[in-house]
């Protein structure tokens, strides 16, 4: 029996995170941190309500045996981006920071398809100096995950994300070989396949692309 510690338990990916692991045996703990309350019914689930700006003083918290994380923003909600670089950057990498202090065996996190520490893009700059970052902490497994266009219900509306969506209904069949990673993934496909790379014996490597996630999450093309 493990123990699951969860940040972004909000979010499309993380609340997908949060209800398979409330349902799998194999975690007889989960820990989910939040800024705001959120409905619990299961008593293995600890809920710590904290400021994220002070991190530091809730790492007594964070160990468990597992860390999944999948905070992450957009420069619209960020406002700036300084605010978007804390959040998509600076919190994951603290939380490798203290979750590798606290001995905590594997790190689980959530990038972009495309992340890239030398990208043009900011946004993708910006997650591959993340996974950078977080890769240089000591864990006895650490696993980045770039899923592409999200598909599944956010409770906000992201505009610019449903354009993207009803252009790739229309081009995701043309996406074959090399191209299949840029198909969309279903949030919950990218959770299960979280989950399933956390639980395997053996793992080949530290990044999974789109395409492998699928493929992770029992998802036929």
């Amino acid at each position: 029996m493990k123990t699951a510690v969860l940040f972004g338990g909000t979010g499309m990916i993380g609340g997908h995170l949060f209800d398979l692991l409330l349902n799998d045996k194999r975690y007889d703990e989960v820990k989910v941190f939040t800024r705001n309350p959120i409905e619990v019914e299961k008593s293995r689930i600890k809920l710590h309500i904290i400021d994220f700006d002070k991190l530091d003083q809730y790492s007594s918290l964070i160990k468990g045996d597992e860390l999944f994380c999948s905070i992450g923003t957009t420069l619209k909600k960020a406002g700036s981006k300084e605010n978007f670089a804390w959040v998509d950057h600076d919190l994951p990498v603290k939380l490798a920071e203290i979750a590798s202090k606290n001995k905590i065996k594997g790190f689980y996190i959530v990038s972009s398809i495309g992340a890239n520490p030398n990208s043009s893009s900011f946004y993708l700059r910006t997650k591959g100096q993340m996974e950078e970052d977080v890769l240089k902490h000591s864990f006895k497994r650490i696993v980045i995950v770039r899923p592409s266009m999200l598909l599944g219900k956010r409770e906000e509306q992201r505009f610019g994300e449903e354009l993207g969506k009803a252009v790739l209904h229309v081009i995701d069949p043309l996406m074959i070989g090399r191209l299949k990673k840029y198909k969309g993934i279903q949030a919950k496909t990218v959770a299960r396949a979280m989950i399933k790379v956390a639980n395997l014996q053996q793992i080949r490597k530290n990044i999974y692309e789109s395409n492998e996630l699928k493929r992770l999450a029992g998802v036929k093309e």
